[in-house]
């Protein structure tokens, strides 16, 4: 596979350093740069793991 040398170039939409974080801080972190996109992040921990699960807002679900 070849890549390409001249790639579209990506826009930010958030960055932050996490020293010493902890996985609430990431999800806190993604629920407030993407909140506008209409995405919500859950975090819940199960038997010491934890399960992320990403939210679709914006789309009104069919039952």
């Amino acid at each position: 596979m070849r890549v390409a040398a001249e790639q579209e170039k990506l826009t930010v939409l958030g960055q932050r350093r996490f020293v010493g974080f902890t996985p609430h801080q990431v999800v806190t972190f993604l629920n407030v740069v993407l909140k506008e996109r209409g995405l919500i992040f859950g975090l819940r921990q199960l038997d010491g793991d934890y399960e992320l699960t990403i939210y679709d807002a914006g789309r009104k679900r069919e039952d």
